[in-house]
Formats: C-alpha cells, sequence, structure tokens
C-alpha cells in the first residue's frame, strides 16, 4: 500500500529536515513535503495512503552493508540466506551484498549459485543486490582464512567463479602481489566488477602501479594488510595502509566494532580526516553467528571461533580476528561514538557511499523524489523501529 510518513527528522543523510511528510507511491519517494501543507490536500486524496507516524524519530535511507558473510545462522557459502535477510532488515539493513569467504573453490562456486537464484526470487526482508566475493586470490600470509584454502589466479578459474554469478557478482578482493593479479583485475574491469584490495603485503610502489589498472576500493582497511611500524634511525616507515589514506580515488571499507578491536579509535579518526566523508563505507563483516550469544561455534571450514560476552567480535582458537557478529546500526552507533562525527555523516557511510561506490546511488542511498523507498525510522541511540524496503513494510516495532 502507499504510505506517507509523518513526524520524525528527516535524515537524507545530508541534511536534517524537520516537520516534513514523506509520500511513498509504487515503491519510489513521491514527495516530500512540508507538514503543514497537508491541509491542503484533499481527504479523499491522503485516504489513498497509509500513515505512518515516525513520532520523534529519525527518518533515515536504509543501510547498505557491501561486506557481509553471514547472519542468522546463515552462511553466504553454503546456506540458504533468507534468515540472513530476514535479520538484516531489523537492523535497518534495506540491501546487502552477501558476501563469499575463501572456501573450496567447487562450493564458493555453489554459493554464487545458490545467491544468484536467491536474489532472482526474494521478495521479502533485506535485497541481496549483488555478491561480494572475498578471495580466493588473497595472501595466505594475511587474513583468517586457511593457507590451503587461498589460490593464485587462473582464468579457467575465475571465469568459472563469474558464470555462476550470473551477472551478480560486483566485487572481488585481490591481492595484486600474486602471479595473474594483474590479468584477473583486467578481466574485472571487463566484466564491470569492483575490485577490491585487500589480504596484501604489496610493495608501496607495485600497488600504485596495481591501483593504476582499475582497483577502486579497499577490503576493510586497517585488517589484514602488510604491517609498516618499523623504524629506521627514529624514522617510522610509510607502508601499504599509510599510502593507501592519501591514495585518491579510492573507497575504503572500515569496521567500526563496539570496542575499537578491529580498528583502533585513534586509527578510525586518523581515517575520517585522511579520507573525508565521502571516501568511507562502514560495513559489518559479520558471520553467521550474528544474533547469537557468547561462546564458540564452529565455521565451514571446520575450525571454531569464540565470541566473548559484552564483545562483538569473533576470534579463532589462536586469537586471530574473523570477522564480527556486528549489525550496521550498530556499525554506524560505535562510529559515532568512537569519531565524535555527525549522525548525518555516519548514516552518510552506511547508505550513501556503498550505494555510490557500487553505481547504486541513482536509486538508493538516499531519501529524496524518484528514489527506491528503502526507508528506515530509528530513534536518537540509532535503534531501528521500522524499515521499509521498496515501499514494503518489512519490519515495525513503532
Amino acid at each position: 500500500m502507499d504510505s506517507y510518513i509523518i513526524k520524525g527528522t528527516v535524515v537524507t543523510p545530508f541534511e536534517r529536515l524537520r516537520g516534513r511528510a514523506v509520500f511513498i507511491k509504487e515503491g519510489r519517494i513521491e514527495k516530500i513535503t512540508g507538514l503543514a501543507e497537508l491541509k491542503n490536500y484533499p481527504q479523499s486524496y491522503l485516504s489513498g495512503y497509509r500513515v505512518i507516524d515516525a513520532g520523534d524519530n529519525m527518518i533515515g535511507p536504509g543501510f547498505i552493508d557491501i561486506h557481509t558473510h553471514g547472519a542468522n545462522d546463515a552462511d553466504a557459502v553454503k546456506d540458504d540466506i533468507g534468515p540472513m535477510a530476514e535479520l538484516k532488515v531489523k537492523h535497518g539493513t534495506t540491501s546487502f551484498f552477501p558476501t563469499l569467504w575463501t572456501a573450496e573453490f567447487d562450493r564458493m562456486l555453489q554459493g554464487c549459485r545458490r545467491i544468484r537464484d536467491f536474489i532472482e526470487k526474494q521478495d521479502k526482508g533485506s535485497r541481496a543486490v549483488g555478491i561480494n566475493s572475498e578471495g580466493p586470490y588473497l595472501n595466505p600470509d594475511f587474513g583468517a582464512q586457511k593457507r590451503e584454502l587461498v589460490r593464485d589466479p587462473d582464468p579457467a578459474d575465475y571465469r568459472r567463479l563469474i558464470e555462476a554469478g550470473g551477472g551478480y557478482l560486483k566485487i572481488m578482493t585481490v591481492a595484486p602481489e600474486l602471479p595473474g593479479a594483474a590479468q584477473l583485475i583486467s578481466d574485472l574491469r571487463t566484466e564491470n566488477i569492483m575490485i577490491s584490495i585487500g589480504h596484501t603485503d604489496i610493495p608501496v610502489p607495485d600497488m600504485h602501479r596495481a591501483i593504476d589498472l582499475g582497483i577502486t576500493l579497499v577490503t576493510h582497511l586497517f585488517n589484514a594488510m602488510g604491517d609498516s611500524v618499523q623504524y629506521d634511525r627514529g624514522t617510522k616507515a610509510v607502508g601499504i595502509q599509510e599510502e593507501l589514506l592519501v591514495r585518491g580515488g579510492l573507497m575504503c571499507e572500515l569496521m567500526s566494532d563496539r570496542h575499537g578491536i578491529h580498528v583502533k579509535p585513534v586509527m578510525l579518526n586518523i581515517a575520517l580526516r585522511c579520507l573525508g566523508v565521502d571516501n568511507i563505507v562502514l560495513i559489518t563483516d559479520s558471520m553467521n553467528m550474528t544474533g547469537f550469544p557468547p561462546g564458540t561455534y564452529p565455521l565451514q571450514d571446520g575450525r571454531n571461533v569464540t565470541l566473548k560476552p559484552g564483545e562483538d567480535t569473533l576470534r579463532l582458537e589462536n586469537g586471530d580476528l574473523a570477522g564480527s557478529v556486528m549489525t550496521m546500526d550498530a556499525a554506524v552507533r560505535n562510529f559515532i561514538g568512537h569519531t565524535g562525527c555527525t549522525l548525518e555523516q555516519a548514516v552518510q557511510m552506511a547508505s550513501y557511499n556503498p550505494a555510490r561506490a557500487l553505481q547504486l546511488s541513482c536509486r538508493k542511498g538516499e531519501i529524496k523524489p524518484g528514489m527506491d523507498a528503502d526507508i528506515i525510522i530509528f530513534d536518537e541511540n540509532i535503534d531501528v523501529k521500522m524499515a521499509m524496503v521498496g515501499g514494503t513494510l518489512e519490519y515495525s516495532i513503532l
């Protein structure tokens, strides 16, 4: 049913608009008018719309999670991701990119096909709008993946992965120092697949040459990359992560967990100041344990991870980080807490920026006429009260 949302404060996300009514018609935002103007509309016109009262809450664009491996006991590689979509929408994510992580290659192919089929048939919850593949073309020394499962790029392999995605594979993380990576980057560009640099220890000069080939995204900056904390006669060395901060022309994923474990708060602030609000994409890197209580759980590759009480990060038995159980509303809340940025800025990094990075900003990531009616209502603590996807009310506790 067509709707209009009254009261609340619209976070577009570039500005706050008070005293507005947001009209939704046929799945899109029709118009935004002043509340005072409603008295000029005939009752016969307004009766065709359902009224949603946002009260004292915020009205914002739905979050877009471009890097998420699972949630609600669903793993993107091996499971039906319907439960994942169901949990995500309750936390304000209206679009997401189910993310494969490095597994046996045949399982990754099966995961691609399964997600492709889901995308083509989905009709409820948060909407999967593309596939992200974090690997298997990664440096085995960096990240939580099993060493024996990573591989060097081979056209015979990755073309099968692209084909399995059926046009929905939109992002792939690549360690550009691997043999064959340059050809992979070129082929991904031809297929209009975004290339993200990550899980890498590439020398700085080679990194810049690889970026020039067509890399436009950075996979979870400050995680699973070569460490430049070295000193030569008292001078700190500059490594790939520092170079990425000032390179320009890149969007950078950032994880902002509750206690600043993946990325220390000071590093989040450095990233914000160096990259600017426009070039940061907040992600969850969530695993299928998202929504679970603290405990020890098996991964799909046979290893175990532990979630400690009061934390939202997962660790392998050796203590290495292995993703999170964050949701996007928490990522926004945490980033504001760690950096002191404005609500508008954090919402932009969770909605408009990922939409722009993935060429979706013509219809998602912003509240303005003509956009998809992917709208959320949340309170001052970023607790989600309502989520609408394409004009359909998917979740509400208003």
